[in-house]
């Protein structure tokens, strides 16, 4: 009992910047305010979730809401369970998921499951729903004290290299060469490249840990209509030119260029477009102190001095901004774009006039050399049984297979890990063209974030050090350097 609740303390630190990240992921559009407000009640929240895990013999468990904007959430509900065969030719698996299976990404993920069974007569799966990946994260700690892990889940990069430290998760270069259920070279060059390398990991030898799961990239949201006004008949493809469109778009408009909400993972698109490195090589040192990340802040910098970029006061007020034709720019996550619709439709309905957007790539130094932000959450399998082994990679092989990838991505909240997955997605592009964009101008060139086990404390120490810029307190260049530091301390740490 004593070591379980030191290793409870233990883990305090990490589980508070864990949900201030996690904040950050599934809801980036939080204000300052409100970060601060959801920090201190997390803060609180923990020390008690920890006494009571500690006289309640450590059993944690952490609820967050879906990647959606701030709602109450329902406690999520079981469908029907798979229930545990008889049949010795049948192999059950157990899948913690995400999602509660009442809400639309539960609902279509058990529909998809149930196709798999399908198929697969062989293979039962009793799909788990754990209240997000902070309830997936927070289950799979507690079954390392001692408790049944599931046969697969998925997570985010940074908890899938702490499992993977614990020696709970199966390296999969096997799978991907087994004679019958393997991936062919025509799979695997079909799969974006960016895709393939977040399940790289550097701390173990970039061993293939992991295979998407539910992917999004960071791009930029272009006002058509003001840029043409403005004289640009053509989206800015360098930072110089995005630079000049921010200032002609207000010399002929009115409208200022870019309501900006302070984000980790847009600095990390920022960076990568301009050359650029979150964290080195080796994933044990910051790079995004270097010229890359000082220049994009830098630039940030220059547009609020000139009053071309703001914070907007309401919470989410960047995209709303934007629905309501305020400013020609934004940049977010392919996997808002639900709420760029809904915030368009909602314009036009108090009276503001159409117009034409869309999605694209970011802007870059180099637009042959180009690059932005790709994260997400990823599957795992546990070591087992070697036919639960199989059996769980042959649902994630299906999963991710084209036809799987179109369905799961038409719900506009990831995106397909397959180019070839854009050919099956008629209906969705009928409705919605600029996915078409999204996936062919974005999706090639999405890097993921680096997959190591600090990534969560390494996303809070660079958004603090955004905010001091943003907010005048320090210079870009002093504020990274500070910021890299930290980070340095953070990933020297012995494990």
């Amino acid at each position: 009992m004593i070591r379980c609740v030191a290793w409870r303390v233990a883990k305090f630190l990490t589980g508070v910047a864990f949900f201030a990240i996690i904040a950050e992921i599934s809801a980036p559009r939080m204000d300052a305010s409100m970060r601060r407000r959801v920090r201190h009640v997390i803060r609180n929240a923990g020390a008690l979730v920890l006494l009571v895990v500690a006289l309640s013999g450590c059993d944690l468990a952490i609820l967050t809401p879906e990647p959606t904007p701030p709602t109450v959430e329902p406690t999520a509900t079981l469908g029907p369970q798979a229930t545990e065969p008889t049949d010795p030719g049948i192999t059950p698996l157990r899948f913690w998921e995400p999602f509660a299976l009442d809400r639309p990404q539960g609902l279509l993920l058990g529909e998809m499951v149930r196709d798999f069974e399908a198929e697969n007569p062989d293979i039962l799966i009793e799909l788990v729903p754990k209240s997000g990946y902070v309830g997936i994260h927070g289950a799979m700690l507690a079954a390392l004290e001692g408790g049944d892990l599931p046969d697969f889940a998925v997570a985010f990069p940074s908890m899938i290299a702490e499992y993977a430290a614990a020696g709970v998760v199966l390296p999969m270069e096997p799978f991907l060469v087994d004679p019958e259920f393997g991936l062919s070279e025509a799979d695997l060059s079909d799969i974006f490249p960016g895709f393939l390398d977040a399940g790289r990991f550097p701390d173990f030898g970039r061993r293939m840990l992991a295979f998407p799961f539910s992917y999004n990239a960071i791009g930029m949201w272009v006002n058509e209509d003001l840029l043409r006004q403005a004289g640009w008949d053509q989206v800015p493809l360098t930072w110089s030119e995005f630079e000049q469109a921010c200032f002609d778009v207000y010399a002929n408009t009115g409208a200022r260029c870019y309501p900006f909400i302070e984000s980790a993972s847009t600095f990390s698109a920022w960076v990568y477009s301009r050359g650029g490195e979150v964290l080195d090589d080796s994933g044990r040192r910051a790079a995004f102190n270097g010229p890359a990340g000082v220049e994009s802040l830098a630039l940030l910098r220059r547009l609020i001095d000139a009053g071309l970029a703001w914070r907007p006061e309401d919470t989410y007020g960047d995209y709303v901004a934007f629905a309501n034709g305020q400013a020609p720019f934004t940049f977010s996550s392919t996997g808002n774009t639900l709420l760029y619709l809904d915030a368009y439709e909602g314009a036009l309905q108090n009276g503001v006039a159409p117009f034409r957007w869309y999605q694209t790539m970011i802007p870059q130094a180099d637009p042959q050399a180009a690059a932005t932000n790709l994260y997400g959450g990823s599957f795992l399998i546990v070591p087992g049984e070697p036919a639960r082994e199989q059996a769980s990679w042959r649902f994630v092989r299906w999963f991710t297979g084209t036809r799987q990838a179109a369905r799961w991505a038409a719900s506009l909240q990831s995106m397909p890990p397959r180019l070839s997955a854009l050919d099956m997605m008629t209906d969705t592009l009928q409705a919605h063209p600029f996915v078409e964009i999204q996936i062919e101008g974005i999706l090639p060139h999405a890097r993921p974030e680096p997959a190591v086990a600090e990534e969560l404390e390494v996303r809070d120490i660079l958004y603090t050090a955004i905010l001091s810029v943003t907010a005048g307190y320090l210079d870009p260049q002093t504020a990274l350097d500070q910021a890299a530091a930290e980070v340095n301390t953070v990933l020297s740490r012995q494990p």
